[in-house]
């Protein structure tokens, strides 16, 4: 009995070791697989987080660009289960057709006749494979519309709600018979910059058959069978779903051993449980009949104790020899953990959740930060976060810590070795044990330096052209194809002054500034007139148009608004044009009113006269016309100033306004003048004049009263001009003629009075405007002439006065006292003068060729306006250089009046021509303001005694005593004298014997033409 018993303890102990062999391999090969599923599925993850963030950046990237980043990973070669990548994109019903049109014309080989976009689906919103990676194989993919596949669709959803990465529920393959089975690994992809709007999502497709076969090519699985199913969303218990199997269940199951393991994994929000089972025999042929053995040996245990207890012996050596087996095994399988640790292609650590500090970092860890892993494992990750990023991380770990969340991921920037800081994506999980708080937790990081610098860059671009928009002097604002207004400069929100909140849209921002419905509506439909005719033109340009509306201060406005289609979307400018509205009426009010008294100016004078005119044509009935000047209003503005001469027009002004009926028309016409037109005052013209008389009397005695200018009471007079009108038969202009000669008659009649008009008075104006226009005209055609007046020096005729004549073609010769001082008055003198000058020249250097007329010199009458200009002394110099002439025989002869004008500019011109050897000479000499002190000062060389003193020179013994004088103070003051207007020779004899030696007059000759002046010349 003992050694029945000592033998069936040695079975049961051999029974234990197998049964505890078995389970320490089956358990090792469960932990190392469940792993290598693990960083199988973080490995699709990377892939499918690089196609999201591209997304991100540019959601309308091009296929070349999807293809080449799809081709950077080698997913053929790294992962062959992945069925396909694509991009999914968010589609509403709306937008369908619009959309499938740039499928197509993006993918001109598409079958044109075939629809896209399959199937169809009714429901708001649509989500279409619009990028897929390989086409090959998966051509019924492409335009597919995910609403249709219930799974995926609800993985979409979770995806877009949570906005985290989701797995979906397993699903069929289309493009497959065969190993069917699918899951979806899908990142939500969100517009940064609109809200995070949801765009769609990237995905992958994994055969499940083919990810787990994948697994065991890599080492795992070995001796196992794995049931893979879909258990549900995380924390939402469902329906197992089969996803696959490694392997057969096993025929058979070793005795005693019933080893099967469950374990659950996370899969992005779903969960999977992994059912594992051996499927094949985990001991030896030998270890499994190593207790039949023992207890058959047992009845011969006593006869074979020695070799019994051998065996045991050897028995238990190979014990230990397969768990040294084991521990090998283990760590075979502890490198292979490494090797995944270390080669994935994301940072990856586990760091000590009380101190922070790094328990294990792999490679890629160390390369993103620049340190060697020693060097890392002394540190903490506080001393690797940038400063301020640390207080966002480290407030995420204590609610990790508190059980609030149970992951999280941000962005931050990390510190590497050399000090320099980049952008790191961070996932951090912690490592839970049942009932225990977490001690450690896994941190994945990311570089997206790069990636940030470009949204970085998007951004700064981003701020700038917001920058340059809000700057801009119009009002700006985008509106989407759903009519909300995502953006407004600055000056679009100081125009109608709402903000944001009060106008998210369309609709809002149309009842706040068109309160009163009818209004809105004709406004709306005015724009929605110019939005249609933008679109039917082709251009996208909307007309601009003018609408008035209510602002946040309570004001009405008028704006310009305008815009350009974007799509669907629009762009709006709005311009404020209250300003320039108020600036044009400013400006058409300035067109016809006066800025100074406010009246009618000329414009709306002769408006209103027309139709004054046709009025009374009209009605048969007489009007007058009143023109006032002020007297001596030119004198109040020398003496008190402009501003006093100002304010005496306004008074002026105000006075008339008070005085006539509305009816009548007061309006300014000039600085000082001022006009009254008078309608329906009778039904003749005595009757007319009685009442214009009348009215223009009352005026004159209300503007003769003082008026009170700063302070002072000044005294003024007005001359009033009246023409009395009846219909159109003369114009406009010529009653105005009319009333400002009568107006001139009473300044001549002694101001202060009022004057009728008198057709004798035009006759005259008449005349002379016909006279300066044949002047004109003369000028032009070569009429006027030079005569010469000899001058004589005792014996011998020393030169000329050059005198001009008019030779009317048929007038005749018209006298110079008729149109000279005209042409002062009317300018001709500056063109008279000029053409005198270079025809007196050039007779000088005609004669200068000729011995007998050399020695002749020519004095030139210079007008004190020509005298004046600024380029009369270039005028001079021209036309000597001009006719080739000597200056020195030039003289110019001056009067006393031009001299007083401007004293100090008279001698500088003098005294440049001087320079040049022209000559001077005084004329008319005394019959002026005669003054010693400038006579001195001039660079003269003669004096002319004016005839009037030489006339009377024998009877007159002032004129005689006046002659002497004359030529006294020329001879002391070193000028010669000569004397016109010499007739008799008893007065050529008296001016002889007081010295006066040159003389001219009829005595020697009248003015000749040059050719009977130069035979004069010859016969003396």
């Amino acid at each position: 009995m003992l050694g029945f018993g000592l033998t069936y303890g040695l079975v049961q102990q051999q029974r234990e070791t197998g049964r505890s062999l078995a389970q320490i391999r089956f358990s090792e090969e469960v932990r190392s697989s469940s792993d290598a599923m693990t960083q199988r599925i973080v490995a699709y993850a990377e892939v499918v987080a690089g196609l999201r963030d591209l997304f991100m950046v540019n959601p309308d990237l091009d296929n070349q660009l999807f293809e080449r980043v799809v081709a950077q990973h080698d997913v053929r070669r790294n992962y062959p289960e992945l069925v396909n990548l694509s991009f999914v994109r968010r589609v509403r019903t709306s937008e369908l057709p619009a959309y499938e049109a740039r499928l197509r014309a993006r993918f001109p080989a598409a079958d044109p006749m075939a629809p896209i976009i399959h199937p169809r689906v009714d429901r708001p919103d649509h989500y279409i494979v619009e990028y897929l990676w390989p086409r090959e194989g998966n051509e019924s993919i492409w335009g597919l519309d995910i609403a249709s596949q219930p799974a995926n669709l609800a993985a979409v959803l979770t995806g877009r709600a949570t906005g985290r990465p989701v797995t979906s529920a397993p699903f069929a393959l289309l493009q497959e018979k065969e190993d069917s089975t699918a899951f979806v690994l899908r990142f939500p992809v969100f517009h940064r910059g609109e809200g995070d709007r949801f765009i769609g999502a990237v995905a992958a497709v994994v055969r499940v058959s083919g990810m787990l076969d994948a697994i065991r090519a890599s080492g795992f699985l070995r001796g196992l069978s794995l049931r893979v199913q879909d258990v549900g969303a995380a924390g939402v218990p469902g329906v197992p779903a089969l996803l696959g199997t490694s392997a057969p269940p096993p025929d058979t199951v070793e005795p005693g051993l019933a080893l099967e393991e469950t374990r659950l994994l996370d899969v992005m929000g779903r969960t999977w449980r992994l059912d594992f089972a051996p499927s094949r025999a985990l001991l030896s042929p030998t270890e499994r009949m190593m207790p039949w053995w023992i207890g058959g040996a047992g009845a011969a245990l006593t006869l074979l104790l020695v070799v019994l207890a051998s065996l045991l012996t050897r028995q238990r050596t190979r014990a230990f020899t397969e768990v040294a087996s084991t521990h090998e095994a283990l760590r075979r399988s502890e490198e292979r953990f490494r090797a995944v640790f270390n080669q994935a292609a994301v940072g990856v650590s586990l760091t000590d959740v009380k101190t922070g500090a790094l328990v294990r970092v792999n490679q890629k860890y160390c390369d993103i930060l620049g340190y060697t892993r020693d060097e890392l494992l002394r540190l903490d990750f506080q001393k690797l976060t940038h400063p301020d990023d640390l207080e966002r991380d480290l407030e995420q770990m204590r609610r990790v810590q508190a059980g609030e969340i149970r992951e999280f991921r941000l962005e931050k920037r990390v510190l590497r070795k050399g000090g320099e800081s980049i952008w790191v994506d961070l996932t951090v999980s912690p490592i839970w044990k049942p009932g225990e708080a977490p001690d450690l937790h896994v941190a994945v990081i990311q570089d997206v330096d790069e990636r940030r610098r470009m949204q970085d860059a998007l951004q700064d671009r981003e701020r700038h052209l917001r920058s340059i928009l809000d700057h801009l002097p119009v009002g700006v604002c985008l509106v989407r194809h759903d009519e909300r207004i995502t953006f407004r400069n600055r000056q679009f929100v100081q125009i109608f002054g709402y903000a944001e909140q009060e106008v998210p849209d369309v609709q809002a921002w149309w009842a706040r500034i068109c309160p009163d419905p009818d209004v809105r509506e004709r406004a709306r439909q005015h724009w929605a007139r110019h939005c249609a005719a933008a679109r039917l033109a082709g251009d996208s340009v909307i007309a601009a148009g003018e609408y008035r509306i209510l602002c946040g201060d309570g004001a009405y406005r008028t704006v310009e608004i305008a815009g350009v289609l974007l799509g669907d979307d629009y762009l709006l400018t709005l311009e404020d044009l209250t300003s320039r509205k108020a600036a044009e009426e400013e400006i058409n009010y300035l067109a016809f009113n006066d800025s100074l008294t406010g009246l009618p100016n000329r414009r709306l004078l002769l408006d209103r006269l027309q139709q004054t005119l046709a009025s009374t044509a009209r009605h048969q009935r007489w009007g007058a016309l009143l023109m006032l000047d002020l007297d001596h209003f030119k004198t109040l503005n020398e003496t008190r100033g402009h501003d006093c001469g100002d304010l005496m027009l306004r008074q002026v002004a105000e006075r008339l306004r008070n005085s006539l009926p509305d009816s009548q028309t007061v309006a300014r016409h000039g600085d000082d003048e001022f006009v009254v037109v008078l309608e329906d005052l009778g039904d003749s013209a005595e009757e007319a004049a009685a009442q214009a008389e009348e009215t223009g009397q009352r005026i004159l005695t209300l503007l003769s009263a003082p008026y009170l200018l700063e302070g002072e009471y000044y005294h003024a007079t007005v001359s009033m001009g009246a023409a009395i009108f009846h219909g159109q038969e003369q114009g406009v202009d010529e009653h105005l003629k009319r009333a400002d000669l009568a107006m001139y008659q009473a300044k001549a009649a002694g101001r202060n009075t009022m004057r009728f008009y008198d057709p004798l008075m035009q006759a005259a104006v008449h005349r002379r405007a016909t006279l300066e226009l044949d002047m004109r005209i003369g000028l032009e055609q070569g009429q006027f002439e030079l005569f010469y007046q000899p001058q004589k020096d005792r014996d011998r005729i020393i030169g000329c006065e050059a005198l001009l004549r008019w030779h009317h073609p048929q007038g005749g010769f018209i006298s110079p006292a008729a149109f000279i001082p005209l042409a002062e008055e009317t300018g001709l003198i500056l063109p008279l003068g000029e053409w005198v000058l270079r025809a007196a020249c050039t007779q000088l250097a005609c004669w200068a060729q000729d011995p007998e007329f050399a020695h002749l010199s020519i004095a030139v009458n210079v007008s004190p306006r020509q005298f004046h200009e600024p380029g009369f002394v270039d005028h001079v110099l021209a036309a000597l250089a001009g006719a080739g002439a000597d200056a020195s025989r030039l003289e110019l002869e001056l009067t006393e009046g031009l001299l007083l004008q401007d004293i100090e500019d008279t001698i500088r011109k003098m005294v440049q021509l001087k320079g040049y050897g022209v000559g001077f000479s005084l004329d008319d000499f005394g019959t002026g303001y005669s003054s010693l002190a400038y006579l001195k000062r001039l660079p003269l060389d003669q004096l002319k005694i004016d005839q009037s003193f030489v006339r009377d020179v024998l009877t007159d013994p002032n004129d005689a005593a006046i002659a002497r004088t004359i030529v006294g103070l020329g001879i002391s003051l070193g000028l010669r004298v000569i004397a016109e207007g010499v007739e008799t020779e008893a007065q050529r004899a008296f001016l002889e014997r007081h010295h006066c030696h040159a003389w001219q007059g009829y005595l020697l000759s009248r003015p000749l033409p040059v050719a009977e002046f130069e035979a004069l010349v010859r016969a003396e």
